[in-house]
Order: C-alpha cells, then sequence, then structure tokens
C-alpha cells in the first residue's frame, strides 16, 4: 500500500513530538456507508437479538499515518458479523473464548487479497473464503455461523430489516450493482421453493422440531442473514465480473448452485455453510471462465454477445428460446429433487417409539415469541417420546446399565440417573409411572437459543426395589397419586429429558432432580 499524498491542509495528531497524519472517509466513500450498516447491525444484535458476541478492538497502524482503515476494518467486522463459536455467552462483553478463531478467519480473509489473484484482482470476496475455510475445517461444535432467525417479529426486528434493505439499495444504488442482489435473490427464492416441494426438511437449534413446507422456503428467503449475504457480501466490487451478462450469470449462479449444495443437508449449520460455499465456488469458476475465453481467442464483449444476445429474431428463434429455457428450468428442478434425498426424512425414521394407544391426554399450552409453534402433531410425538424416555429410564435402573440410560436422558437428569446407578447397594428403587394427563409448552432458553420444552405429567407411580443379579423385584409400592414438571430437548431425533422442577406423589415428595428416595415401609406391598 502506498503512502497517501498528504496536502498542506491536511489534519495531524502529535504524539511523542511526530506529526501523524490523520485521514478520515470521506462521505461519498460507499464503504462507509457499509461500516455504517454493518455497525448498526452489531449494535441492534446485542441489545435486542442476544447475539452471542463479546466485543472486539482492533488497532491498525500503518506507514506512520493514522487513517481510516476501510478495507480492514470491513474484512474484519464481515468476518466476526457472521463468526460465532460455541459457548459463548451473550453478555460477557470480553470474552476471549475462540479468540484464535476469529483471528485466524480474518488472517486468512486478508492474505487471500493478496496471494491468491488473478490479472491483478482478487479471485475471492476475502471475508466470505475466510469463514469457509474455518466452518469446514473446524465444524458446528466450534465455530457456527449467525443463526438465519433473529427473533420473532418485533420494532426492533423490523428496524434492522429496514436498515439492511434500505441501506443495501442505497450502496448497491450508487454503485450499479442491484442487479446483482436482485438476480441472485430471484434465483435462490425460485430454486428454495422447489426444494421445500420436494419435502425437504432442515433443523435449527432456535426451533423445535423440523422446518420444512412453506416455512423452510420463508425462513431461507427472508432471513436478516441471506439478506446479509445478499446485499453486502457477493457484490464485493473486486470480485464481481466486469461485464452486465457476467454479473448477471455471476448473481444467478451463485443462488442456483447454492440451493444445489443445500439440497442434500438437513441441518442449520451445513445450510449456512452451503451459502457460503456457493459464492466461493462461483468466485473460482470466474477467473477460470475468463481464461477460458482468452485461450480460445475470443473477444470479451463478442463473446458475450453471442451467449447473451437475445434480440428478436422471428417467431422461431424466440420459440427455441423459450423451449431451451424451459428445458434447462425443468433439468435443475430435476437435479434439486434428486440431489435433496439424503435430506428427506424416511419413513422408518416416523415411526413413533410407542404405540398410539399409550399416549396420555395431550394438552398444549399457549406460547408466544418463538420461531415455532407447537402444533399437535409435534406435541403427540414429544408425548410418545416422554412416555418412553420414562419406561427406558425404569430399565436402565433396575439393570443398572449407564449406556441405556443415554437413550432416555441428557444433560442434568442424564448426571442424576448415571449417579443413582452408581452409588446404588445391593438394591435399586425404580419408580415406574402410568401417565394420564399431560401438558406441553415452550419457554425461551436464550434469545437465539433453542426453546425449552416443559412437559407437566399427572398420574400415578409405582416404585419398585429390585435386588440380586439379574435383577429380581423384592418389593413394590401400591399406585401412589404422581405429578411432575420434565424438561424435554431435541437431541438426534428424539425429545429426550434433560431435567425436572419437582415431583410429588401424595405425602412423598422427590428431589428436585427427579431422584427417587425409598418409599415408608407401610407404603410397600410383597412383590
Amino acid at each position: 500500500m502506498s503512502t497517501p499524498a498528504l496536502g498542506a491542509g491536511t489534519l495531524t495528531l502529535p504524539i511523542r513530538g511526530t506529526a501523524y497524519p490523520v485521514l478520515l472517509p470521506t462521505l461519498r466513500d460507499a464503504r462507509l456507508h457499509l461500516a455504517a450498516v454493518i455497525v448498526s447491525l452489531q449494535v441492534l444484535g446485542q441489545v435486542s437479538f442476544g447475539f452471542t458476541l463479546s466485543i472486539a478492538q482492533i488497532v491498525f497502524r500503518r506507514q506512520r499515518v493514522i487513517m481510516w482503515p476501510a478495507s480492514a476494518l470491513l474484512t474484519g467486522n464481515g468476518v466476526a458479523f457472521v463468526l460465532r463459536v460455541p459457548g459463548t455467552e451473550h453478555g460477557d462483553w470480553w470474552s476471549l473464548r475462540g479468540w484464535w478463531i476469529f483471528a485466524g478467519a480474518a488472517a486468512v480473509a486478508l492474505l487471500s487479497k493478496h496471494v491468491i489473484r488473478f490479472r491483478g484482482g482478487h479471485v475471492f470476496n476475502p471475508s466470505n473464503i475466510g469463514l469457509v475455510v474455518f466452518f469446514l475445517a473446524l465444524g458446528a461444535s466450534r465455530a457456527d455461523p449467525l443463526a438465519l432467525w433473529w427473533g420473532p417479529m418485533s420494532p426492533w426486528l423490523a428496524l434492522a430489516l429496514g436498515i439492511i434493505v434500505a441501506g443495501g439499495f442505497a450502496i448497491l444504488g450508487r454503485l450499479h450493482l442491484v442487479e446483482i442482489a436482485v438476480g441472485f435473490w430471484l434465483a435462490f427464492a425460485a430454486g428454495a421453493a422447489i426444494l421445500a416441494a420436494s419435502g425437504h426438511e432442515m433443523t435449527a437449534a432456535w426451533h423445535l422440531g423440523a422446518i420444512a413446507d412453506w416455512e423452510f422456503w420463508r425462513v431461507l428467503v427472508f432471513s436478516p442473514e441471506v439478506l446479509v449475504f445478499l446485499f453486502f457480501m457477493i457484490t464485493d466490487p473486486k470480485t464481481i465480473p466486469a461485464g452486465r451478462a457476467g454479473r448477471r450469470a455471476y448473481s444467478v449462479g451463485i443462488g442456483l448452485l447454492a440451493v444445489l449444495l443445500i439440497a442434500p443437508l438437513s441441518t442449520e449449520f451445513g445450510t449456512k455453510v452451503a451459502l457460503l460455499g456457493a459464492l466461493a465456488l462461483v468466485c473460482v469458476a470466474r477467473p477460470l471462465a475468463e481464461w477460458l475465453g482468452s485461450a480460445r481467442g475470443l473477444p470479451r464483449e463478442a463473446a458475450r454477445a453471442r451467449r447473451w444476445n437475445l434480440a428478436p429474431a422471428g417467431a422461431t428463434r424466440r420459440a427455441a428460446l423459450a423451449a431451451t429455457a424451459l428445458s434447462m428450468a425443468a433439468a435443475f428442478a430435476s437435479l434439486v429433487v434428486l440431489a435433496g434425498i439424503p435430506a428427506r426424512p424416511s419413513e422408518a425414521a416416523s415411526v413413533p417409539a410407542v404405540t398410539e394407544p399409550a399416549l396420555p391426554d395431550v394438552t398444549i399450552v399457549a406460547s408466544d415469541g418463538f420461531a415455532t409453534e407447537l402444533d399437535r402433531g409435534t406435541a403427540l410425538q414429544i408425548a410418545r417420546d416422554v412416555v418412553a424416555d420414562l419406561r427406558i429410564e425404569a430399565e436402565a435402573l433396575s439393570r443398572r446399565d449407564l449406556d441405556r440410560a443415554t437413550s432416555a436422558a441428557g444433560g442434568s437428569r442424564l448426571q442424576m440417573l448415571w449417579q443413582q446407578i452408581r452409588e446404588a447397594g445391593r438394591t435399586i428403587a425404580v419408580p415406574e409411572y402410568d401417565i394420564e394427563r399431560m401438558r406441553i409448552g415452550l419457554e425461551p432458553r436464550g434469545r437465539q437459543g433453542p426453546p425449552l420444552v416443559v412437559a407437566t405429567l399427572e398420574g400415578t407411580m409405582t416404585i419398585t426395589t429390585y435386588g440380586g443379579s439379574p435383577p429380581a423385584v423384592e418389593r413394590r409400592t401400591g399406585a401412589l397419586p404422581f405429578e411432575g414438571t420434565f424438561e424435554v430437548a431435541l437431541e438426534g431425533g428424539r425429545y429426550l429429558l434433560v431435567g425436572s422442577r419437582g415431583v410429588s406423589t401424595g405425602g412423598l415428595a422427590l428431589p428436585a432432580a427427579g431422584g427417587v428416595i425409598a418409599p415408608p415401609v407401610a407404603a410397600t406391598t410383597g412383590g
């Protein structure tokens, strides 16, 4: 980078006797407008959407000139805006958790601008390639993109969407790049509609159950994260084609390729990385296409005219072009449907864990402010799994089987079961439930975190004491009135018990962790 030319009236800042020229951005600089949009979204994210991101401070100093680090600032801020390190808590502003991941992704991004070049220009969008490399290398457990869903519709979310759309059109309008954003969005929306119609499903941490059909399309196409991607990432002036026809192919190509890459994936992490990866792949293809065109000796303008000249030349030609377009659209739709086969649920996966007659009476408790609504089908599936989980827990306790317990429980509930099994003496007390009624609702667990399923169960409980090996019944209580509230989470396609909030059985109170205590002798009957 060459030293900027400084005029006589340049503002300076004296530091230890040395006058440092201060170069500030001008109001005409589009990078200033983009920085204002991204910083505004960062502030809104921290204040209103619970972004799990700490504050980072970066100091730039180059060539003894204090200047606005336009390019580096945008690259670093772009990486930080999208990248998340699982385990970071909202409000822990100075957390250094995963600092090396942020630093590494930003370093790859900045190095790509200087190391990977073609004909004197960038090949990749810097922040995009840094993110893609680290997401693929580390996986969802260590690095995750910003969620597609920022929260339920609210004045704050409406403001964020307004900033993204208004800011995007304002910036791209000045740069004459609106057609790139619009071309991508139309192609992506059309492809996502085909994918949704084919039965594609996606799971996300902030959503209860699979996201499918119209909901899948809506989440994908109108996600604030996707809007940021199309307005501010794929439109990098230094990585887009120069000609109008090339820009159209570039934008539409990213949209269609993103759909193809998303099709075989069924998680939000895979969907977001596929979207980012589509841009990286198209960036690789762009210089390759330009090189092939040059190698064949085709002047750029002549090649463009041959490919994109759609001037009227009679009804026959127009009909041929229409037929070709329809054939290509049909072929693409077929390819999307075929590519999406791995992500569509199989009939075997939907077999209920417990038969329908064993279900208790299920009531859905109204819950507001979530990305999902608890429908009847999901509530019944939760009820099936909860009933099955309680039976599996009883089996694991009676057999003292640690591995079996993992099929029914997780979190603090699983730790409690393991502790009971490990600390059991010659005998072990096992609760067995007959659930008559179940109330199921949702509770918030962080603004962008997954909703917590809360199930309140009513019925009767019998406590059986097992001893010996193989385990045999030594005594059993009579049926005791039972009521308990359990926390449930979706893990591995099933709803597991992850905690409880106190259980009562008539006059017999059980610990909040859900463990059992030996019943009074008078309450027992012979085995």
